[in-house]
């Protein structure tokens, strides 16, 4: 039966009359009424149930309620996982770039093609959305990429403008990259201006280079690409070799290709193409790999310096 304050349960004992005599004549003085345990009947006393329990019983507290907590925590860590590796299989496979340049404001864009990515399907490769495309050649005084001639070939059957491309070795003569450049490409009247890489990247910065050494070596090397080609060559560069050489003076005859693939174009600089990324995919090519991306930094007079229009064929 359930306990309430109106039928709790009582526990009461008899005095024998010879106690109730001899408490009597104790507290003879104080009055019944002030005695802390109210008198129910003659001789009987009521007892608090609490007291006759025991004190050393352990309370038992219901258990609170957390797992509505618990559970919202959990489905908010996992949404938060689940976003993350979104993000990241669209970075890694080249849906996804940061600093992506809206197509309003660079809508001349185009990729580099080298032997890496096999056979090109130039004609159907031309008819995708991209303006220009640049082919490399040459690296250093003795390399030639494998599919130069047939990537040379193919892309000057179709109206898409295309530049070739020489790697520069700064630890290389100038002068004689350039004519190596030259006896593998042979005449580019029509094409793009011819690009010098200079993009380094850890090896520029890791390995002890002389700078003025090298910039003699790049003065060279556009010297005599001017003196064949009529133009100087587009250098492309990342931060370090723009603020150390290609930003210089004595470069200010040159475009300058000015790669920034995780930040937007530095208003201080003066690039007239802009490398935003090397993860991006086409179709029409055998390796299907990614492929490395620049926009023009500019309309359709900026386009107009970078061709070659004397005829060098």
């Amino acid at each position: 039966m359930e306990i309430t304050p109106n039928n709790k349960r009582k526990t009461s004992f008899r005095l024998s009359d010879e106690a109730r005599a001899e408490i009597d004549r104790e507290f003879a003085f104080v009055p019944e009424r002030h005695i802390d345990a109210p008198i129910i009947s003659e001789g009987y006393y009521d007892i608090p149930e609490d007291i006759t329990e025991s004190a050393d019983e352990p309370i038992i507290e219901k258990p609170k309620k957390h797992w509505l907590r618990k559970l919202a925590i959990a489905v908010m860590l996992l949404g938060i996982l689940v976003i993350a590796v979104d993000i990241g299989i669209l970075f890694f496979t080249g849906q996804l770039w940061f600093n992506e340049p809206r197509k309003r404001d660079y809508p001349i864009r185009g990729p580099v093609i080298t032997d890496k990515e096999g056979e090109v399907l130039w004609k159907r490769f031309s008819q995708q959305n991209i303006q220009i495309c640049f082919i490399r050649a040459t690296k250093g005084v003795s390399f030639e990429d494998k599919r130069f001639e047939e990537n040379k070939e193919g892309s000057g059957k179709t109206a898409l403008p295309t530049g070739m491309l020489h790697v520069f070795d700064p630890f290389k003569d100038g002068k004689e990259q350039a004519e190596h450049f030259i006896d593998v490409c042979g005449g580019m009247g029509g094409r793009l201006r011819p690009v010098v890489d200079c993009d380094f990247g850890l090896m520029y910065s890791i390995l002890p280079s002389d700078e003025e050494k090298v910039s003699d070596r790049l003065r060279a090397f556009v010297d005599r690409i001017d003196e064949e080609y009529g133009c100087t060559p587009i250098i492309k560069c990342d931060k370090d070799v723009y603020d150390d050489i290609a930003g210089k003076e004595r470069f200010a005859d040159c475009p300058i290709w000015y790669v920034s693939e995780f930040r937007k174009l530095p208003d201080n600089v003066r690039a007239d193409l802009w490398g935003y990324s090397s993860r991006v995919k086409f179709s029409y090519y055998e390796s299907k790999g990614f492929l490395e991306m620049v926009v023009l930094n500019g309309g359709e007079d900026d386009y107009y310096k970078l061709t070659i229009h004397s005829d060098t064929e």
